[in-house]
C-alpha cells in the first residue's frame, strides 16, 4: 500500500470563541427536542413513521444548503477515525434517500 505524504494546510484551523460551548449546547438541545418529539409521535402512532422520516430527510437537506463550503477539510482529509461522506467527515456514512 502506497503512503501519501502529509498535505500542507491550505487554510487556518478553526479557533473557538468563549461562547461557542453555549451555542453548541443550544444546537444540541434543539436536536434532542426534535428526537424526543419524533419518539413520542412514533410511540403513540407508528403510522407516522414515513412522515417523520420525510421531515428528517428534508431537515438534513436544508442543513446541507446552509453553506456552500464542504463541512470537512476542503483538501479531502478527515481526522483519524473519520471517513469522507459527501461534503462532510463522519465516523461512518449514512445513506439517506
Amino acid at each position: 500500500m502506497a503512503i501519501e505524504p502529509p498535505r500542507k494546510p491550505t487554510r487556518h484551523k478553526w479557533q473557538g470563541e468563549p461562547n461557542d460551548a453555549i451555542k453548541l449546547a443550544a444546537l444540541r438541545w434543539y436536536a434532542l427536542m426534535a428526537e424526543t418529539s419524533m419518539i413520542q409521535i412514533y410511540a403513540t402512532n407508528p403510522s407516522y413513521y414515513k412522515t417523520l422520516c420525510g421531515i428528517m430527510r428534508d431537515t438534513i437537506k436544508a442543513l446541507e444548503k446552509v453553506t456552500e463550503k464542504p463541512l470537512g477539510d476542503p483538501d479531502g482529509d478527515c481526522p483519524e477515525g473519520y471517513v469522507r461522506c459527501g461534503r462532510e467527515c463522519a465516523p461512518m456514512c449514512d445513506v439517506i434517500d
